[in-house]
């Protein structure tokens, strides 16, 4: 009850603090003021030229400005600024109703941009509302357009695999990422702030997400379960999509390499007084790879699809302002499996999803915003599976995911150095699937949550925040999740910050329902309707120091306790294997990352990170399945703009790995432990003198990393391929 207590005294207090909202004067001067574009407007992107570092582009009265430091684990190498947050195209689930839009923009006369510090970047997904990357009091990362662009990624999941504290796991659903030693299933994925629709087997598959439209990636680790619900137990990557700034441009990229890879993308854009829109379109296509010739089967699937997204804004008046953004995804894969006394079978799988946002805000008075969210995702897969020479064993299967939310949220700043944010939302999801039992599945979660970021000593960048969200669940009752955060400057080169927070996760609809025989095989999955949440207890802990103006160091440490894990049961059925899911485990992950920045001379800038992850299974007293203790990143970027060159490398270095199969299926593991691998990423550009054309080439998988048996990823590639700017 003291945990209801406090919430109820939490959220007491804001709402009165709104009531005085109109009258007291503002004071704070910890979490930045939101920002109209205008003040602080992003010139239009060049090919070659996304990101120059500050010291060559500009001079600047604060120290380290470099414009590559935007995937920073925490905020900024600066020294404090009184101008106010500029949100440069943030388009987050947070816009408030004083973001004007920017004003047109010349697309060919433009000067070359330049990037905004890390000191003044505005995030959304730590707050859900804009607040500066360097003071906000939870750790967040930011992936900027220039890293993303530089770094030749084609999808979310090539784009975080070399990050520190992540791992993307492929598996036949798809590339799931893991954060901080937790399974895909415990993060929470976001575009524009709103939940990615379409799990398979509990992923979100990070290849589905392409990366033309995206203006930056939001990382905060740890639990987001405070503002964010369920599923946010390891921590939330939201991406942020891209808003039109010129008066009318367009952008082409076209590439072309191994394995028949060919991506076509395209995107145009126009912006009056009062509105703008976006819209882009890609195509991709990959022919399927084997990375064991000894049999018929494929490692990896064919993939041909497209995607089309469009972005507008609005403004109506000076309080009211509208925001929406709809986008639609097609993919078909296709490859060959093996099942048991050599039968084949030749697999295919057609993926469709849509994604809507409706998003209107108002400002309500000088220190006092409104903003309402209505969104919609869609998501349709079926599944082929066809033996050769046979049909006793042929599939079809057709899953139908659905979700909707309706939300609204107040953010207020009524004095005393508080910054208030209160919220509610429903969010209601639905499932139609052959491999359920009854063939369906819904559910509904009202919530309520509140956060105050309180800046209690300005001068020393001193903020508290407190949170707490309350969810009432239609099967599974109330939960509870409150979040406290700390930061503090206490010298102008050293930044600390520290949080301690709750997690859920609810069980999905295949935890719950899932019916599914595999005969080919020999095992069937069962459901287990009883099951309760899971439950997470994490904390974090950061340091970042700025020793000189080109370097950045930063130490983190986390640690999450789980319990009422939810585990695979075994049991034998005759010639059958039937697994189930219970609530019996426990587990604890815990670790440390270590980084550094570094600029040199030459145009060189340098980043390196360790990560060390301590995973065990406390009911059955071994590590986490996949999960290497062990993680070195790296990453050196190199440009010259007077010659229009630019250089890219990325590179993880993976320890040991444990797995625990079952290979001959007598309910006891066969474990064994992956040898340590390293993977290469590279991307050369050069943008030419006339005409406006950039051509690059991207290497990916260099070094040919990659086995059948743990680490199905593609084999070494080569593309080449052209962009330019309208």
């Amino acid at each position: 009850m003291s945990g209801r207590w406090w919430l109820c005294a939490l959220l007491w207090s804001a709402v009165s603090g709104l009531a005085r909202a109109e009258d007291v004067p503002s004071s704070d001067g910890g979490v930045a003021q939101v920002a109209s574009p205008s003040d602080a407007e992003p010139a239009p992107e060049t090919p070659g030229q996304e990101s120059a570092p500050a010291a060559e582009s500009a001079t600047s009265a604060e120290p380290a400005a470099s414009s590559e430091q935007g995937a920073a684990s925490v905020s900024a190498e600066a020294a404090t600024s009184s101008e106010p947050a500029a949100s440069s195209e943030q388009g987050a689930a947070s816009v408030s109703a004083e973001a004007v839009p920017a004003k047109p923009v010349q697309a060919v006369e433009a000067t070359p941009p330049v990037e905004e510090p890390p000191a003044l970047q505005t995030v959304v997904t730590s707050s859900r509302t804009q607040e500066r990357l360097r003071e906000t009091p939870v750790a967040t990362e930011v992936i900027t357009r220039s890293e993303i662009v530089a770094s030749g990624a084609r999808d979310a999941s090539e784009l975080l695999n070399a990050r520190p504290g992540f791992v993307v796991q492929q598996g036949f659903s798809g590339s799931g990422l893991s954060m901080q030693g937790l399974a895909p299933e415990y993060v929470l994925v976001l575009v524009d702030g709103e939940r990615v629709t379409g799990k398979v087997d509990g992923n979100i598959d990070l290849s589905r997400l392409s990366l033309e439209d995206i203006e930056q990636v939001e990382i905060v680790k740890g639990p987001g379960s405070v503002l964010y619900g369920s599923d946010a137990v390891a921590g939330v990557v939201n991406f942020i999509t891209r808003r039109a700034q010129r008066t009318l441009g367009a952008d082409l990229r076209a590439a072309y390499g191994t394995l028949g890879r060919l991506d076509l993308d395209a995107t145009g854009e126009t912006r009056g007084d009062a509105w703008g829109l976006r819209m882009s379109a890609g195509l991709q296509r990959r022919d399927a790879y084997d990375l064991d010739t000894t049999d018929i089967g494929t490692t990896g699937s064919t993939l041909s699809g497209y995607d089309l997204s469009a972005r507008g804004d609005w403004r109506g008046s000076e309080t009211m302002s509208l925001e929406g953004t709809a986008s639609y995804s097609h993919r078909i894969q296709r490859g060959v499996d093996l099942g048991a006394a050599g039968a084949v079978f030749d697999r295919a799988t057609r993926d469709n999803t849509f994604a809507s946002r409706l998003s209107p805000s108002w400002r309500l008075g000088e220190k006092v915003n409104l903003r309402a969210d209505v969104s919609y995702g869609h998501y349709e897969r079926r599944y082929l599976r066809d033996q050769r020479n046979a049909s006793a064993l042929d599939t079809v299967e057709d899953t139908r995911d659905q979700q909707a939310r309706v939300g609204a949220q107040m953010d207020a700043r009524p004095g005393g150095g508080h910054a208030l944010v209160i919220g509610t939302e429903y969010l209601g999801e639905w499932l139609q699937s052959d491999r359920l039992d009854g063939g369906r599945g819904r559910r509904g979660r009202g919530s309520l949550y509140a956060q105050d970021s309180w800046t209690l000593w300005e001068r020393k960048g001193l903020v508290a925040m407190r949170g707490g969200r309350v969810d009432v669940d239609s099967q599974f009752g109330l939960a509870l999740t409150p979040r406290f955060a700390l930061k503090v400057d206490p010298l102008s080169w050293l930044t600390v910050r520290g949080s301690y927070g709750w997690g859920y996760r609810a069980p999905s609809f295949q935890d719950l329902l899932i019916d599914f025989e595999n005969p080919s095989v020999g095992y069937t999955v069962r459901g287990n309707p009883d099951l309760k949440p899971e439950r997470s207890r994490s904390f974090s802990f950061n340091v970042e120091t700025r020793p000189t103006r080109d370097s950045v160091v930063w130490v983190g440490l986390f640690q999450h306790s789980l319990r009422d894990m939810i585990a695979a049961s075994l049991q034998s059925e005759g010639d059958f294997l039937r697994y189930s899911y219970i609530n019996i485990a426990r587990a604890r992950v815990r670790g440390g990352e270590l980084g550094l920045r570094q600029t040199l001379p030459g145009r060189i800038q340098v980043e390196l990170g360790y990560t060390l992850t301590d995973g065990t299974d406390q009911e059955l007293d071994r590590a986490l399945e996949g999960q290497a203790r062990h993680r070195l990143t790296a990453q050196a970027t190199w440009r010259h703009r007077e010659w229009g060159l630019e250089a890219n490398l990325r590179g993880a270095l993976t320890g040991e790995r444990p797995f625990y199969p079952d290979t001959n299926g007598d309910g006891v593991a066969d474990s064994y432990r992956a040898s340590p691998t390293v993977s290469l990423d590279a991307r050369v550009a050069w943008l030419m003198p006339a005409g406006g054309l950039q051509l690059f080439v991207v290497g990916s998988n260099l070094t040919g990393a990659g086995n059948p048996t743990d680490l199905p990823i593609p084999p070494r590639t080569l593309q080449a391929g052209v962009s330019t700017r309208f």
